[in-house]
């Protein structure tokens, strides 16, 4: 597998100065982290070149393993030992999955999650999925939404390279895709459930979800033997990988069209390119735009409940179609606290500096789209401001508890 160069050339000299500068001193507290393989290279680019508090890991396995080394506190899923402290995903908590922390939370001590505190949920940032090809001759592409869905459903209309573009040969179109959970297949598959309702066969439908298989299960014809035929349930022509390095690495052979993090220079990287849906290319605005019309919660009561916390999809009729937030989990309540030179203040400093701006350079440099005002003003609010009743850290919420 390919590794992309981190794009630092975007950040100047002096930019990357000023921000060391910010940090001071870092802290030498071990801060455990992981998860999402799409923001994996700009956390791990901010966490070399500051500001950050703490000496920081992260482990890229992908959303679900990251959800669930957090949810049971366990960094062997990590590689490693001890606290879990803070993780990224693309994919959303579920409502059983908080249901089952809070229980073990409200089970005293004979629980391993007990006394943890309270879940915390918030977007990050937000991000476009791009789908990236490589095929002869074919040097640009625009597909519609139409040849997307009949893409991933495996239709007979668009299994081959000259059924979607005129240019193209009749090689069979070898989709690579996501063998782990991961949080960019369910950003994709949110497309694709709302999109194809009208493009598939009657009782075939796209399914919500961080698994590809369980994406595309409801959607596919039934597979001959010859299509399938190490019996999976996916077509024999599309190809399997793993992180998103794994679908870098995949897209340099030719005849392939996957779905991948912006943040891969996938123009001269590997020669790859892009696709464009409906004639739309990726634009921040717009997946600011869409983001902003979604309100976030304003109410206590809506603002203690994780699952308001990530901006509910809708399908765009004048803009680049696949996008989403990735996010991040961590608790309110660490143990020490979250002072200077604690894994609790480290993670409630990462948080309110991509909040504030201080990470802007980065997320541009990585061709991600920092969140609308709206959002960052409610999590400000909520989870930052002193004395608020969720605010990470809050001594009279979280004394004597945290994880």
């Amino acid at each position: 597998m390919k590794s992309a160069n981190i794009k630092m050339s975007v950040i100047s000299a002096a930019v990357a100065a000023g921000l060391l500068a910010v940090a001071g001193a870092a802290s030498a507290q071990n801060v455990t982290s992981g998860g999402a393989t799409l923001p994996q290279l700009m956390y791990q680019d901010i966490f070399a070149h500051g500001p950050i508090n703490g000496t920081w890991s992260y482990a890229g396995t992908g959303s679900g393993t990251g959800l669930n080394a957090f949810l049971t506190n366990n960094a062997a899923l990590f590689g490693t030992s001890g606290t879990v402290h803070i993780v990224g995903s693309d994919s959303a908590l579920t409502s059983a999955q908080i249901t089952t922390y809070n229980g073990a939370y409200n089970n005293g001590a004979s629980s391993s999650v007990a006394n943890y505190g309270r879940l915390v949920q918030v977007p990050a940032f937000a991000t476009p999925v791009l789908l990236p090809f490589k095929e002869t001759g074919l040097a640009s592409l625009n597909l519609s939404s139409e040849q997307i869905c009949r893409i991933f459903s495996y239709d007979s209309a668009a299994r081959n390279w000259n059924q979607i573009s005129s240019a193209a040969t009749a090689s069979a179109i070898a989709v690579v895709y996501r063998v782990e959970t991961s949080g960019t297949t369910e950003l994709l598959s949110r497309f694709l459930s709302a999109a194809c309702g009208s493009y598939l066969p009657a009782g075939k439908s796209f399914t919500v979800s961080n698994n590809f298989k369980t994406v595309v299960a409801s959607a596919l014809p039934t597979l001959t033997a010859a299509q399938d035929a190490n019996a999976d349930g996916i077509p024999d022509a599309w190809v399997g990988a793993s992180g998103s390095s794994g679908v870098y690495g995949a897209l340099a052979q030719d005849h392939r069209l996957g779905f991948l993090t912006p943040d891969r220079d996938l123009y001269t990287g590997n020669g790859s390119n892009v696709a464009s849906i409906n004639g739309f290319t990726p634009s921040a605005a717009s997946i600011q735009n869409a983001i902003q019309a979604v309100t976030p919660p304003a109410t206590a009561i809506a603002r203690a409940n994780p699952l308001n916390w990530v901006p509910a999809y809708s399908l765009p009729t004048a803009a680049y179609p696949i996008y989403g937030t990735t996010n991040l989990v961590l608790g309110q309540c660490y143990a020490g606290g979250v002072a200077a030179g604690t894994a609790g203040g480290a993670a409630k400093s990462f948080l309110s500096n991509l909040n504030s701006g201080a990470y802007d350079a980065y997320l541009s440099g990585h061709n991600f789209v920092k969140l609308p005002a709206n959002w960052n003003t409610a999590i400000q609010q909520a989870f930052l401001t002193s004395g608020a009743a969720l605010e990470i850290g809050n001594t009279s919420v979280c004394n004597a508890i945290g994880r």
